[in-house]
């Protein structure tokens, strides 16, 4: 008995460990972070501040961690309603709720700090920006209204502009077309979601699009709308200075891709076709950021590309 005592408390604490991991919602704070990223590698023109870029991403992590446990909290009782979630943290009775709300609360509070006092005022404010609305108008807004997703898309379209502002100090036209593009994006990505889930939303109460509505159309067609809206403002970016080739090509090849997994979602809706919408969009922000690396630190590859392209371009 004696040798079991420590790998049962090790497994204790490995339980707890990937709870409070669950409840920070990893795969989210992932997303952010390469928005974010997007932004600063974007932006900065003199000298890449390796140390400013980390503290804006780790800060940035931490005010969307500590948001989505604070999410967690607010709708700990939703959650139970739901099969998708009612294994969360919280509803699971694997973390009190009082710890939750510690828990989101410091990690939010630690995020603005360290933007405040590493990266700069800016950053901050637009971090306080994303927290408040999030919560205090997103969350609520999901039982009275299906325009829920365009107002949880603001704060969510706000990290490009997180990272813009640390690397320049200031926003200008590129941060907020990046901050654009995000907010259509969310929506190419987040109706599909939505339609998939519709009878756990149903019976927790959340105003969703689908669940206000039978066959599905509204929610198909606007996912489609929004994927062809993303195309134009996306290459929005290519007329600036920020961006070059490897953008080009990037952009409007992931576009191209969700357009297509759109219309074939509108054309033939089925549970495989919207999974295909859901996973390509989650390839659209890597695609991007991959795009944007290639043009700032790759210049002679873009330019290989560009000239092997270029009779195909003259051709068309």
């Amino acid at each position: 008995m004696h040798y079991l005592k420590k790998p049962l408390a090790l497994s204790r604490f490995a339980e707890i460990l990937l709870a409070f991991l669950d409840l920070a919602r990893l795969r989210i704070v992932v997303m952010i972070l390469v928005a974010c990223a997007i932004g600063y590698v974007l932006s900065y023109r003199v000298e890449f501040q390796s140390l400013r870029f980390i503290w804006t991403l780790v800060g940035t992590a931490l005010i969307t961690a500590g948001s989505c446990s604070l999410n967690c909290y607010l709708e700990r009782e939703k959650d139970a309603l739901m099969p998708r979630t009612c294994n969360r943290p919280i509803p699971a009775g694997t973390i009190a709720p009082v710890t939750a709300l510690s828990y989101g609360t410091g990690l939010v509070l630690t995020g603005l700090i360290l933007l405040f006092f590493e990266v700069n005022m800016l950053a901050c404010i637009l971090g306080i920006a994303l927290v408040f609305i999030y919560l205090a108008i997103y969350t609520p807004a999901k039982r009275l209204t299906w325009m829920n997703t365009s107002i949880g898309a603001l704060p969510g379209a706000i990290p490009p502009l997180i990272g813009w502002a640390a690397a320049r100090g200031h926003l200008d036209a590129g941060g907020w077309i990046l901050f654009a593009m995000l907010f259509i994006w969310q929506h190419t990505h987040f109706f599909p979601i939505a339609w998939l889930y519709k009878d756990d939303y149903k019976k927790a109460g959340f105003q969703m699009l689908p669940v206000l509505e039978s066959d599905g159309n509204k929610t198909f067609g606007l996912t489609l709308l929004s994927a062809l809206c993303l195309l134009p403002v996306s290459m929005l970016l290519y007329g600036t200075k920020f961006v070059g080739f490897a953008y080009g090509i990037g952009s409007l090849a992931a576009s191209i891709f969700l357009i297509v997994a759109g219309v074939r979602l509108c054309r033939q809706p089925s549970r495989a076709a919207a999974r295909s919408v859901l996973v390509l969009s989650l390839f659209y922000l890597p695609v991007i950021l991959a795009a944007v690396i290639v043009d700032r630190y790759c210049p002679q590859f873009t330019t290989y590309i560009q000239a092997w392209l270029e009779p195909l371009l003259r051709w068309t």
